[in-house]
């Protein structure tokens, strides 16, 4: 996506537009950290853009109730509580997790055994707690969900140059045209037909740096449910549980 974005507003709706050098046509995206984007292609006439939010108005006013209420119903960071089982639909594990108080500075996460996890150190301060976890779970996907990206390049022919996993607020996965696959941390809570249509979608980029017919129609031979996967996408932040999703 190109730089060039800029802020807009229609009565009560306050969105972004962001000009993309891939995007074929006008598109809204609805984000619960980044609120409305518009992307449009490169040479659209930026007036039609207030006409276009306001015939979604009814659509967005409805996504953001949802976003409301699902925060609303999320604790904060300092309120929240310390999970005790840990379900990574991603990659088919779930772990129990024990916490132990011991007198030092720092935060120490063991896996005791299979599927046991044991955090000791000064437990009672969570944002350190939240802060080890979300590190181990880093470790945990790179380890995991990188196999599974490559073992999947390496079945159907994908040439994939490297892997990374990062925390990130609204992308699922991103390729660069070097071939280098991103992939979201929160991809681990997934369902993993979510998962593996995430994986497919960056690897057809291998192959078409764009959205293109063609980069569809690549897409869909590997996942002839693509469509059905594309839709359920843009409501998976509800499996991210709140104490991850509100973790700093």
């Amino acid at each position: 996506m190109s730089a060039l974005s800029f802020r807009g507003n229609s009565p009560g709706i306050e969105y972004t537009v962001k000009v993309s050098q891939r995007a074929r046509y006008a598109r809204l995206k609805m984000s619960p950290v980044e609120g409305l984007t518009v992307v449009v292609p490169v040479g659209f006439d930026k007036k039609q853009v207030p006409a276009l939010v306001e015939s979604k108005r009814e659509w967005i006013l409805k996504v953001r109730r949802t976003f409301d209420k699902h925060r609303a119903a999320a604790p904060a960071q300092g309120d929240a509580a310390l999970p005790t089982v840990i379900e990574l639909a991603g990659i088919g594990e779930s772990w129990r997790v024990r916490y132990r108080s011991e007198p030092r500075q720092r935060i120490t996460i063991t896996e005791k055994g299979e599927g046991e996890l044991e955090v000791s150190g000064p437990v009672s301060e969570h944002a350190m707690c939240f802060a080890a976890l979300e590190q181990w779970l880093k470790h945990r996907a790179k380890l995991k969900l990188g196999a599974q990206l490559m073992r999947l390049a390496s079945i159907n022919g994908f040439k994939v140059s490297g892997v990374s996993v990062k925390k990130q607020k609204s992308r699922w996965g991103s390729c660069s045209s070097r071939g280098n696959i991103n992939l979201n941390l929160k991809l681990i809570f997934l369902p993993p037909l979510l998962v593996r249509y995430i994986m497919i979608h960056e690897l057809c980029h291998t192959l078409h740096m764009n959205h293109s017919a063609r980069y569809w129609e690549t897409v869909a031979r590997f996942d002839p449910d693509c469509v059905v996967h594309d839709r359920e996408m843009k409501h998976a932040w509800r499996f991210v549980p709140a104490w991850f999703s509100n973790a700093r």
